[in-house]
């Protein structure tokens, strides 16, 4: 093989493999901004939340979201025990709690802003 033709494979590949990890996080780009729309359109409403659950375990897959996708959890979970309480009676107390709990759902969840 020539040198030009393997100097010309090299760069390939290297071409090549530079694309893949961009198609790769804009993939995980719209499925962090699917799981913002999903929340965003949620609120109060156990089964929508519920929903967004997948996106989220889609999320945990991703090591650069796993620690997000993993509080994100807890905290729907919370909300969603919190909107069951209220619903069942036994949540007077947990209104203002509700609300506290979707506020860092919301404020984790807003659109980031364009530097």
């Amino acid at each position: 093989m020539s040198m030009n033709k393997l100097l010309m494979i090299a760069v390939s590949a290297v071409l090549l493999a530079g694309c893949a990890p961009d198609a790769d996080q804009a993939q995980i780009s719209q499925t962090r901004e699917d799981y913002r729309t999903c929340i965003n359109t949620s609120e109060g409403n156990p089964d929508k939340l519920a929903s967004c659950q997948v996106l989220l375990n889609k999320l945990k897959q991703e090591k650069a979201h796993q620690k997000f996708a993993e509080q994100e959890t807890v905290r729907v979970v919370d909300y969603q025990r919190c909107l069951t309480a209220r619903k069942t009676g036994d949540g007077q107390a947990y209104a203002s709690d509700c609300g506290k709990i979707w506020q860092e759902i919301k404020t984790s969840n807003a659109p980031e802003m364009a530097n």
